[in-house]
């Protein structure tokens, strides 16, 4: 467990470190941050649920098929939906390595470079918003790896929406959406008008959205969705997770509220890109209530994740605004940050790299519904770490 908790004592060492020396604007510093992350996750034992059992299955197939020069038109039932650009990327790796651990570190690295990238682009204070983003999204990177691949490829597009070049942002999406189908909601982020919303307005979207969480509306959108894209089978599984009151997501959102209209004077109604992010905060507020009764709801809202870091960083580093704003931030991070290690810890403990040879981390009852090929049990590098090309 230890080992979960020092990836936050290192964000805070990085976060005074930087503040001492100047350096919270530092590029090297961020992507040294970035690049443990990645390699902590990349370099796990299939650390993280299940998914990584089937991840690894998909990709060693793919790999069996590039061995034998066979057609990957063979392979296409594995598509979910229309999720060919995760398929593309199974198919370019498998190129490099037939190994499934590899797969995944090499995956890992991508991801965190999609996030190094939007953080340069748009973060100010780089070690400040690493902690906010542990809290908020660190381990949905572990265990959801398709869908974080989605989530980082969307943030790239944020910008074109305050810019208003729909052709860019779209076809990122649309990238995104080839990675994970539940991308397409960040569709919606482009129509929404920039600009400053009174705090009646925004109460009524929000309680509006919370009696729509009441209705069977939600579960009707997530079956309508799954059968336009071809995912009924997937989506039907999601809609039995109806768990009654998720009140993580109501305490959520009112807090996030609360806090915004607490600094409401800082967001500038001629800046653009300010209440952009802002606005995609209240969206996310306003999907954790649409889907109070449904299980896998809060999913669809990390697309806006974002919106949440920047704001939430941006507004701790205002000395000028409400006192307590950073303390309150950074508390908020780390009781996030510490409530998932210890209710994720079945899925997450013994921590081990791939490195060491036996038994993956997690539950034994994961490893043995799920593992597919024990051989890499005894070794972990039974299939090729790297193809060697033939003359």
């Amino acid at each position: 467990m230890f080992v979960y908790l020092l990836i936050l004592i290192v964000a805070f060492i990085y976060y005074i470190v930087a503040h001492k020396t100047n350096k919270s604007k530092s590029s090297l510093l961020l992507g040294l941050f970035f690049l443990y992350c990645a390699l902590f996750i990349g370099l796990g034992d299939m650390i993280g649920g299940f998914d990584r059992y089937i991840y690894g299955e998909i990709f060693d197939s793919i790999s069996d098929v590039t061995d034998s020069n066979r057609k990957y038109a063979e392979l296409l039932f594995l598509v979910n939906g229309r999720e060919y650009g995760y398929f593309l990327w199974e198919v370019l790796v498998s190129w490099i390595t037939a190994n499934r651990y590899i797969f995944i570190l090499l995956s890992s690295l991508l991801m965190y470079f999609l996030y190094y990238r939007v953080f340069r682009k748009y973060i100010d204070d780089y070690p400040l918003a690493a902690i906010v983003f542990l809290g908020l999204f660190f381990y949905f990177s572990i265990t959801y790896m398709r869908q974080a691949l989605a989530v980082g490829i969307a943030w790239q597009g944020i910008k074109y929406i305050y810019e208003r070049k729909a052709i860019k942002f779209f076809l990122i999406v649309a990238l995104a959406y080839s990675f994970h189908n539940s991308a397409l909601v960040f569709a919606l982020a482009y129509f929404i008008p920039i600009k400053k919303y009174s705090k009646k307005y925004v109460l009524c979207f929000l309680v509006l959205c919370f009696f729509i969480g009441l209705t069977p509306i939600p579960t009707l959108l997530i079956g309508s969705a799954g059968e336009v894209q071809g995912i009924a089978t997937r989506t039907s599984k999601y809609q039995d997770d109806m768990s009654g009151f998720r009140v993580e997501y109501i305490l959520e959102a009112i807090f996030f509220i609360w806090l915004f209209f607490k600094n409401y004077d800082f967001f500038n109604s001629k800046d653009k890109k300010r209440l952009c992010f802002l606005n995609l905060s209240i969206v996310f507020c306003g999907i954790l209530l649409v889907f109070i009764r449904f299980g896998q709801g809060g999913r669809f809202g990390w697309y806006f994740f974002f919106g949440l870091i920047y704001i939430l960083t941006a507004l701790a580093s205002q000395s000028r605004l409400f006192a307590f704003n950073k303390p309150v931030v950074l508390l908020l991070s780390v009781l996030l940050y510490v409530r998932i290690t210890y209710l994720w810890a079945f899925n997450l403990t013994p921590y081990k790299t791939f490195l060491t040879d036996g038994v993956p981390s997690g539950e034994p009852w994961i490893y043995e519904m799920f593992e597919y090929d024990e051989r890499y049990t005894d070794d972990k590098f039974i299939r090729p770490i790297f193809r060697i090309p033939s003359n």
